[in-house]
């Protein structure tokens, strides 16, 4: 039943909505398979969690309880919560060597899926010993496993995922018996297998039972298909980065995770995906947004949600167009903007005293260029240790408030048309490490990097273009009555 085109569809309808059936088609089509008996009444194969959350969802937001569409049977769903509490407390009350069990055979399938034989380091795995002793495994104080680490060990194969899709004649703990591998862990609350061989899809529906996961790791992988940012309940960190993923789910508001997912980063993949689609009911509570690297294309939207807490967003080595969005004022917490490497155009608007506390800001290199002149803001920016503006149309002039700038590390302004006059102020800056490239030299047209140690200014590199390579160094007083950068110049 579940369907991941239909369940965006009818996700969306409900969401924007509030209409009762569209709530109803959404979680069946995005939680998966159930059936009704008249001893269990309903029974989940997928994830009785992800009901459970549609089921608060509907019910909070729109007061509707969810009823069966595929089934013939005039019953509301019952309360999905309330009957995940009693099945959790069946499963403790499991003898604890059942539960381990449990998890045993779960890793031991982990360990088969993946060519365990030939991890880099499969210490202790297979054997009779306590499977909390394995390499990569950690455990609680009732040794049920709650953290697996397997990062850079040559697994190879598919995701770690075995699930039948088959009923247990209706009976609520069919769960145990469908699902194997990395979904047995109930209890798991860190999954990295970051730098492996890992390839094929990943079936998001089983893991979503594991309620305790806040840490999700697959990056450095050969993985493909669709990445769900919102992959468990509980999930803080996902990183999906380095692999051949194609797509990206859009955000779903009955998620729990919806409200916990800080940290997300899919950079380095193939995704193809307009850029308002990527933020549209994008999570309030992310901090660390990262897509650079992929088939972005579109332009900005005009408006996206409140987003608080979000700290670094970077969209850099996409297909974006358009101008850069209003919106950037409206990020209280921003420190790194990187839209480097798109196809974006039109001016930079003047920046808010909410945006002052920047720390790196990378607009460079836009195959259309940004024009106009450089906003005079930048210059108070004096948290600010990266301003890269390379290779795009901005005019205007280097004004003496850059001395402001105590912390600036590395300024870029190359290939631009902005005048070269250095002001005197360049020595103020307090850095004991400064890059700052934007002199031309005498084709106008090629560019030398100035290095800046304890307010001296060295000219470590310089173009071909300028027919000499040499090592120059003045105090700024001398540096600025010169008025020009270039050696041959002088």
């Amino acid at each position: 039943m579940y369907n991941e085109c239909k369940c965006n569809f009818w996700s969306r309808l409900c969401e924007n909505t509030g209409v009762g059936d569209a709530c109803d088609y959404a979680a069946e089509y995005c939680c998966g398979d159930y059936q009704y008996t008249e001893v269990w009444e309903f029974s989940y194969l997928d994830s009785r969690i992800c009901y459970c959350d549609f089921f608060n969802y509907a019910q909070s937001e729109f007061g509707h309880a969810l009823k069966p569409k595929t089934l013939t049977v005039d019953k509301e769903f019952s309360d999905h919560c309330g009957v995940l509490e009693d099945q959790v407390a069946a499963l403790v009350e499991f003898s604890i060597d059942a539960l381990h069990s449990i998890e045993r055979s779960g890793l031991e399938a982990i360990y088969n899926q993946t060519n365990g034989q030939n991890w880099n380091d499969n210490a202790g795995w297979m054997n009779e010993t306590d499977h909390c002793q394995w390499y990569g495994i950690s455990c609680d104080s009732d040794g049920l496993v709650t953290s697996i680490d397997l990062r850079d060990n040559n697994l190879a194969g598919q995701f770690p995922l075995y699930t039948r899709k088959e009923f247990n004649d209706g009976e609520p703990d069919a769960r145990i018996s469908t699902k194997n591998s990395v979904a047995n862990l109930y209890n798991l609350n860190t999954l990295n297998l970051a730098d492996n061989k890992l390839t094929g899809t990943i079936d998001y529906g089983p893991l979503y039972d594991l309620h305790s996961l806040t840490n999700f790791d697959v990056s450095g992988n050969e993985l493909s298909g669709v990445v769900d940012a919102l992959v468990t309940p509980s999930l803080t960190h996902a990183d999906f980065s380095s692999n051949r993923f194609t797509y990206m789910n859009r955000f779903k508001k009955y998620k729990r995770s919806f409200q916990s997912l800080r940290f997300f980063d899919v950079s380095n993949n193939a995704i193809k995906i307009d850029a308002t689609n990527i933020f549209d009911n994008i999570t309030p509570t992310i901090e660390q947004f990262m897509v650079s690297k992929n088939e972005i294309y579109g332009s900005f939207p005009e408006s996206i949600n409140n987003l608080p807490k979000l700290r670094q967003l970077n969209m850099s080595s996409n297909s974006l167009s358009g101008t850069l969005p209003e919106w950037l004022n409206n990020l209280p917490e921003l420190r790194k903007f990187d839209v480097s490497s798109n196809a974006l155009s039109g001016k930079i608007s003047d920046f808010s005293e909410s945006t002052f506390i920047l720390r790196e800001l990378d607009m460079s290199n836009q195959t259309n260029g940004l024009t106009g002149t450089i906003p005079e803001d930048i210059w108070r920016f004096q948290s600010l240790k990266i301003l890269n503006l390379a290779g795009n149309k901005l005019a205007g002039t280097i004004p003496p408030a850059i001395g402001n700038m105590a912390v600036l590390e590395v300024l870029d302004l190359s290939n631009n048309l902005v005048k070269t006059s250095i002001p005197s102020q360049l020595g103020m800056l307090a850095g004991e490490y400064n890059v700052c490239t934007f002199c031309s030299c005498t084709n106008g047209s090629e560019y030398a990097k100035i290095y800046v140690f304890a307010n001296i200014c060295r000219f470590i590199e310089t173009p071909r273009s300028c027919k000499q390579y040499l090592i120059w160094s003045y105090s700024f007083p001398d540096w600025s009555a010169s008025g020009r950068c270039c050696p041959l110049e002088r």
